[in-house]
């Protein structure tokens, strides 16, 4: 083990360098990597049972057939290491051959611009960035006059141009910590950071990743404190290097310390203000004696947008006088003698108090629990109000589930969180900073009483918990070590994440008999503690990330007769039928409320005993995992299978799913095709399938042979044998139901797929193909094509629903297809690093009529070669990005 931890630091060390100089480790080391890691935790787990099961009779004797039966594991396992040892050379180097691509940042959600003083301010502030004098810019503003808004658009404004290399957005907040702004920014630059890595030695790697972008630009928002750029590993802008920081704060001190230029961010105009407050409480305002009062109403939000849109969202829709007068009046009395960031606070409270249902307030205030900035998911919010009784539980669980969205958007609609969409397709919300900061306050005095300890940056507790408190958050903090016995009996929800080292003492949580959510996710305790089992109205139990947990006890499950939620992923305690002193899988099958279940399993059999169980159809999600999980995360409500690091070829291994899986992951398996278990799952409700790693594999299907019908989305990555998707002609119904292909770093395919095959897939929307060095074209000719027109000469191959098509770095690809396309619904072409590819399978009798964008780089396009002036005519006029 010492000689492979040697290696894989000496490689590791290889990756960082070129990490630092804008490269990346390649798809065979990051696997290996991945090995390594799997296999030091099943050696220091197999030496610790060595230890403590080789004594028998309380101990007096060996016992030497548990002794006999670990050392033939430890000797399969120091075959594996050996190989691993071996296979960690890289004769060929440990980073990829890629053409280096400067970052050029992330679009962030923003909102519109409201009124011409706000756009004049940005195009100043803009305008200051892109001149060349001031190398740091402090945009300065109260809370709530728009500081982020306006740096939102510029953000997403300049990645779409070429003036910097790298523009970066980084939230700071309250309590600046530079370890944790180091994270950040090295979480945007991509740089992987070790454990042992200091502050200075990540300032380092910082500073060699923005020196290597060259031209960059820094979006720091939210700044309260003032620090040192230099320590954080921040290049300081100049004239000569043309690059930029940007930082937004209420204070003037701060850009003072941090020697920025200030711009002040000014509030709305008179006018600017009664537009946007019209705006946004919709065609109401109908009758003189409701305008007026609303052009008072307007007044009292002090021109500022965040207040305007607040108060204007709690009266939408309101066409009642009386109502208005009410509101009047309150607004009147709360901003009696207040100024500033007080007055603001009395606005955003009474934007709170119109919600006037306690529900929605309870929900709003739940919320809180969250450090600030932090990005919710919805659909953990909505089942964490479930859990908590907040929504009614008489109905079914998709009823509670649609009451939860409809208490979301409306608590949205009055602006009260805001929406982030930018996860994939899944829902997150969040608070503004300052409206956070009045939920919080109300919790310190109202119920649901609260303790908000999220973010704080303590290391220990130095308090303990009020008796009445119903909600504790200590989210986000460095405490290692929870003491004491709390007396909480009216506790609800905890939620930790914290690198907790220990829970003591085991009664720790005998006086919380009404918790209903235990979060203690990341933390890195090693055993749960024993107390839990006396939980008896726990709802959810989480542990995600709990990576250092080995002790889950017997019997704690059977006696949580109310538990809903289990999620473990990536937790050290892998679940088995075996497990000695801990839990077994029995004991999750057997309880009877689970509806969502997030676990691992330890062996591929554990898995198979269960997997045809009724248990599955009785829950509304899963996700199982078997052997080394890659993914951090399986798509939000979908149920989800994944195998890794198995032998799949045995007829005792043969794979069986639950019938409600959805999602299917195979990582660094041993399999040879898919058609083995293909026949299982043709009554599942699987819809897509990611294979990868899998280096046996030469094709995923043979002749005839009737592949995933009915799957709708397929990602093949770093499959470094595959020759072939499908070897012979293939099945009439194979992946018919095809709607997305993924395909990358299988460097030995010449083709991606036959034209009889891609001609079948009638539904096929999106095409993806990345990083396949040999592949000399998309369409293989191999096969007969399916002719559409009486001249064989003009053949054509219809694509009749294909909307995206997307290649980029196959050094070696000649063309897409040597007949023409036909692809009416084709919106999106991007293709770069493909220099060799000079025509574009299309005609002037049949272009793609419906494209509306294509991306590539400025000099490939210049390149390509066209048949007649009218196709080129034709894609001269689609909008580009080049680059």
């Amino acid at each position: 083990m010492r000689e492979l931890t040697a290696k894989c630091e000496d490689n590791m060390s290889k990756v960082d360098c070129a990490k630092s100089k804008g490269g990346s480790a390649s798809q065979e080391v990051t696997n290996w990597q991945k090995e390594v890691k799997s296999i030091t935790r099943t050696v220091s787990d197999t030496r610790r049972n060595f230890a403590a099961q080789t004594k028998c009779w309380k101990g007096v004797f060996p016992n030497y057939y548990k002794r006999r039966k670990i050392s033939k594991k430890l000797s399969k396992l120091i075959d594996q290491v050996n190989k691993l040892i071996t296979n960690g050379k890289f004769e060929n180097g440990v980073t990829i051959e890629r053409p280096t691509m400067p970052i050029v940042g992330n679009a962030v959600p923003m909102m519109h611009i409201e009124g011409k003083t706000t756009e004049s301010t940005r195009q100043e502030i803009l305008n200051c960035i892109l001149g060349k004098e001031k190398g740091i810019i402090g945009a300065i503003g109260m809370g709530g006059v728009g500081k982020t808004t306006i740096m939102k658009h510029i953000n997403n404004h300049l990645i779409k141009s070429t003036h910097f290399d790298c523009v970066i957005w980084i939230t700071v907040s309250k309590d600046v910590d530079v370890n944790k702004l180091q994270q950040k920014i090295a979480k945007e630059l991509k740089i992987d950071l070790k454990e042992d890595d200091d502050k200075d030695s990540t300032g380092i790697k910082i500073f060699n990743a923005l020196e290597g972008r060259k031209k960059f630009l820094l979006i720091l928002d939210d700044v309260w404190e003032a620090f040192d750029l230099v320590e954080v590993g921040i290049p300081i802008p100049s004239e000569e290097n043309g690059c930029k920081v940007v930082l937004t704060t209420r204070d003037e001190g701060v850009c003072g310390q941090m020697q920025a230029h200030p711009m002040e961010v000014r509030v709305l105009t008179k006018e600017e203000s009664w537009e946007f407050f019209k705006k946004i409480v919709g065609g109401v305002i109908l009758s003189k004696d409701i305008e007026n009062l609303a052009k008072d109403v307007a007044k009292e939000c002090c021109n500022l947008p965040l207040a305007i849109k607040t108060v204007g969202g709690s009266l939408c829709g309101v066409d009642n006088a009386a109502v208005w007068m009410d509101a009047l009046k309150d607004l009147k009395e709360a901003n009696g003698g207040f100024k500033g960031i007080d007055k603001v606070f009395t606005l955003l409270k009474f934007s709170y108090t119109r919600l006037g249902d306690p529900l929605l307030q309870y929900c709003f205030l739940f919320c809180t629990l969250y450090p600030e900035d932090y990005e919710i998911s919805a659909n953990e919010l909505i089942n964490n109000w479930i859990y908590e009784g907040l929504i009614d539980k008489r109905g079914t669980r998709e009823d509670n589930i649609n009451k939860g969205h409809t208490i979301l958007d409306r608590l949205v609609k009055v602006s009260m969180l805001e929406r982030c969409d930018n996860h994939a397709g899944a829902m997150f919300v969040k608070m503004h900073d300052l409206i956070r900061d009045m939920a919080i306050d109300i919790t310190r005095v109202e119920n649901p009483r609260s303790v908000i300890y999220a973010g704080r940056q303590l290391q220990d507790l130095s308090t303990e918990f009020p008796e009445d408190a119903e909600r504790i958050s200590l989210m986000d903090n460095d405490i290692e070590e929870l003491s004491g016995e709390p007396n909480c009996p009216h506790l609800l929800t905890l939620f930790q994440k914290n690198p907790l080292q220990k829970i003591s003492p085991d009664s720790y949580f005998n006086h919380m008999c009404s918790l209903r959510i235990l979060n203690l996710s990341f933390t890195h305790i090693k055993s749960l503690p024993n107390s839990v089992s006396n939980l008896k109205n726990l709802r959810a139990l989480q542990l995600d990330n709990t990576w250092e947990l080995r002790v889950f006890p017997a019997g704690i499950i059977p006696r949580l007769s109310h538990l809903e939620e289990l999620t473990m992923r990536e937790s050290g305690w892998m679940w088995s039928s075996n497990t000695g002193e801990g839990a077994g899988i029995e004991e999750i099958m057997n309880s009877t409320r689970l509806a969502i279940l997030d676990i691992e399993f330890q062996e591929l059999s554990d898995f198979l005993q269960h997997a045809k169980s009724n248990k599955w159809q009785t829950m509304k999600r899963f996700a199982l995992s078997v052997g080394r999980s890659v993914l951090p995360a399986p798509m939000v409500g979908c149920s989800f299978v994944e195998i890794g690091g198995c032998d799949l070829i045995g007829e005792e291994n043969q794979l069986l799913l639950p019938d409600t899986t959805q999602q299917l992951v195979i990582s660094d398996c041993q399999i040879s095709s898919l058609w083995h278990f293909t026949r299982l799952l043709h009554k599942s409700e699987l819809y897509r399938c990611e294979i990868g790693g899998c280096k046996n594999m030469k094709y995923l299907m043979a002749e005839e042979e009737p592949l995933l019908p009915d799957i709708k989305e397929l990602e093949i990555c770093y499959i470094p044998e595959l020759l072939v998707l499908c070897k012979g002609i293939p099945s009439p119904d194979a992946l018919k139901s095809l709607e997305s292909l993924e395909v990358s770093f299988c460097h030995k395919l010449k083709y991606l797929l036959p034209a009889r095959l891609l001609q079948q897939l009638g539904c096929l929307k999106h095409i993806s193909v990345e990083l396949c060095y040999e592949m000399k074209e998309i369409v293989g000719e191999e096969e007969e094509m399916v002719i559409t027109r009486e001249d064989d000469n003009n053949a054509m191959l219809i694509l009749s629903q294909l909307q995206s098509l997307t290649i980029s770095n196959l050094r070696e690809l000649k063309g897409i297809c040597s007949r023409v396309l036909i692809c009416n619904a084709l919106e999106t072409i991007d293709i770069k690093f493909c220099d060799e590819l000079k025509k574009l399978p299309f005609s002037v009798d049949n272009l793609p009529c419906a494209l509306k964008k294509i991306k590539g780089e400025k000099e490939w396009w210049d390149a390509v070669e066209w048949d007649d002036p009218q196709t080129r005519a034709h894609f001269d006029s689609i909008p580009k990005m080049l680059r």
